[in-house]
């Protein structure tokens, strides 16, 4: 039973017969629009998912650190890093 049985029966020749006679309903005229608005649909929903989920968090951490530079200056009256020597400093030396 496990061999294969040679009967005469031509698969790909039935189906290409019953595709070649059945019957192919017509194109609906509003096909093209609907899977335009669907594709769009889904296009849409990609692009705020990826940007809700990795420019907006991206910008947050890039920003993090200006704003607390800004908070710190403002609330302290002095900057968050040295600002390096100054020039009557230098000029003394």
């Amino acid at each position: 039973m496990n061999q294969f049985e040679n009967n005469d029966w031509d698969f790909e020749g039935e189906l290409l017969h019953q595709l070649a006679v059945a019957e192919v309903p017509p194109v609906p005229n509003d096909l093209e629009n609907a899977v335009r608005v669907r594709l769009n649909r889904t296009l849409q929903l990609n692009h705020w998912i990826m940007f809700l989920t990795t420019a907006i968090p991206l910008v947050i951490a890039t920003m993090l650190d200006p704003i607390g530079h800004l908070l710190i200056h403002t609330l302290s009256g002095r900057p968050r890093r040295s600002t390096g020597a100054d020039k009557e400093t230098q000029e003394d030396d």
